[in-house]
């Protein structure tokens, strides 16, 4: 045991807008797979919302 055993580890990830429509598609394939609704809707309505403002960094 350490202090490591004791520590949360929170990791994130950052993508482009041409990175998540670039993977939008196995991410909802595999939210649908798991059950998982309400993460492949979110997917679907962030790649949707890049497709229609020109200003989403």
């Amino acid at each position: 045991m350490s202090v490591d055993s004791f520590v949360k580890k929170i990791t994130f990830q950052r993508l482009t807008r041409e990175g998540l429509q670039a993977i939008a598609p196995a991410i909802e394939a595999m939210a649908e797979a798991e059950g998982l609704d309400a993460h492949k809707q979110a997917v679907s309505i962030r790649v949707q919302f890049i497709q229609n403002d020109s200003s989403f960094k």
